[in-house]
């Protein structure tokens, strides 16, 4: 191999060395940057909680002020998150009034659609216990091989106007069961 090669071979090594140790330095940067940003979120985020547990009004809220427990009806009912959480999120937030303002919207409509979805599972559990604790009636099976005795049996008369229970029964009568008791 030549110098002049030898030279240039060099020269294409250092500078991809080069090039390798500025993207290897920028992104330790950049990740230091981004742990510094997370660690300034997270002291946000826990200056803002302990704002709200040091805030008696907001305390009283979490232990049930919320009028969960009231029955939900969209016309009537509507909740408000107290102002002491709107100062938490304010203090998460360092003021920002629109990222204030869509996580306390998405917060009250998250509790009210769990209200609503709440109460529905109510009117399921009631319906559910109504029809099976309060008023249980006998589960009857259907018999496809009976079934379809029955359509046979019907083609052949082909005028009769008796139903698959009218049937049913009367080949209960006959069958040699019902002879024995």
């Amino acid at each position: 191999m030549s110098e002049a090669l030898q030279i240039i071979n060099i020269i294409v090594l250092i500078i991809a060395i080069g090039f390798a140790l500025y993207s290897l330095f920028k992104i330790d940067r950049d990740r230091k940057k981004k742990i510094a940003k997370d660690d300034v979120e997270i002291k946000q985020w826990e200056r803002g909680a302990e704002i709200a547990i040091n805030d008696k009004e907001y305390m009283a809220f979490v232990n049930d002020i919320t009028g969960l427990g009231k029955e939900y009806d969209p016309h009537k009912w509507y909740f408000k998150l107290p102002d002491s959480a709107l100062k938490h999120l304010e203090a998460c937030f360092e003021g920002d009034e629109k990222k204030v303002y869509l996580m306390k919207r998405a917060i009250e409509l998250s509790i009210e659609h769990f209200a609503q979805e709440m109460e529905d599972d109510a009117a399921c559990a009631r319906i559910i216990e109504e029809r099976v604790f309060n008023n249980p009636k006998p589960m009857v099976p259907f018999d496809r091989e009976e079934y379809m005795r029955y359509r046979k049996q019907r083609k052949e008369q082909d005028g009769s106007k008796e139903t698959f229970e009218e049937w049913k029964h009367r080949g209960d009568e006959s069958s040699p069961q019902s002879e024995k008791t």
